[in-house]
């Protein structure tokens, strides 16, 4: 090796080495595995806080019951309406269809399959997740016949979690999700805050109607949010692979790489 073809050591901005590529390889899948295993970490907490819950330890049931219990007793026309518009859209069928519009939307505008796969997953695996918790944990919903003013009544179905505030918290990640990846890491802290700001009125409409107890839209958010954390990072992985596996077959012939243009710089 000549002393041209000698390549100075790739130092830091302080000036010192920078760390071996290999090291900086491992960082992205130890931060992957821990955000997946806080994910599943949540996903077991949601589900035991449940089973506590219906068991009427700590008394979580009866002061459940009892903030639903007065919040039934201060409606009003107008917070009503909201709240039932709100049951509607977030519904299985409307809902989906949101979800739905919303990955085209994305599809289009960044003309990337994947991305409207994740906005898609994102926004139902919470709900999802919600409906399957449901049947585990078996929590009844709210009597009606406790209640002031019941707006609605639905008595064949579980309580525990909100599947209405687990769909919310998904489109929420997935809103979130779409902007940070457009704007990178500036501009989407507001976004993020309006995005939370709907999932709390969700899960609020739930508990004022009178279908939900304050703990199944709590327990909604941390596990979809759980969820999102332990797929996504699998997810975004595959998709990463797919992308470098589909790049050289999509650079025109000739076409230097990165390398080379180093490697032939002046």
């Amino acid at each position: 090796m000549t002393e041209l073809d000698r390549r100075p050591p790739v130092t830091s901005p302080g000036g010192r080495p920078a760390p071996p590529a290999s090291r900086l390889a491992r960082r992205p899948v130890r931060r992957d595995a821990g955000i997946a295993a806080a994910g599943g970490i949540g996903i077991v907490a949601v589900v035991a806080a449940g089973l506590v819950i219906t068991s009427g330890a700590w008394g979580v049931a009866a002061a459940d019951i009892a903030v639903v219990e007065d919040v039934s007793g201060m409606h009003s026309p107008l917070l009503d309406g909201a709240a039932l518009l709100i049951d509607r859209l977030l519904g299985p069928q409307l809902g989906v269809a949101l979800v739905l519009l919303f990955a085209v939307a994305v599809g289009v505008t960044t003309r990337r399959a994947a991305e409207a796969l994740t906005v898609v997953g994102v926004s139902v695996l919470p709900w999802a997740a919600a409906e399957t918790v449901k049947l585990v944990v078996g929590r009844d919903r709210p009597d009606p016949r406790l209640l002031v003013d019941p707006l609605l009544v639905e008595p064949h179905s579980f309580s525990f979690p909100s599947g209405h505030t687990a769909l919310a918290t998904g489109l929420a990640l997935a809103i979130v999700l779409v902007v940070r990846g457009r704007n990178g890491r500036r501009g989407w802290q507001p976004v993020a805050v309006v995005a939370a700001l709907g999932v709390v009125l969700v899960a609020a409409s739930r508990v004022w109607i009178g279908v939900h107890y304050p703990t199944d839209t709590i327990a909604s958010v941390v596990l979809g949010c759980s969820v999102v954390a332990l797929a996504l990072p699998l997810w975004r992985r595959i998709v990463d692979r797919l992308d470098r596996l589909d790049r050289p077959a999509t650079t025109p012939p000739g076409a230097l790489t990165a390398p080379d243009t180093e490697r032939n710089a002046p």
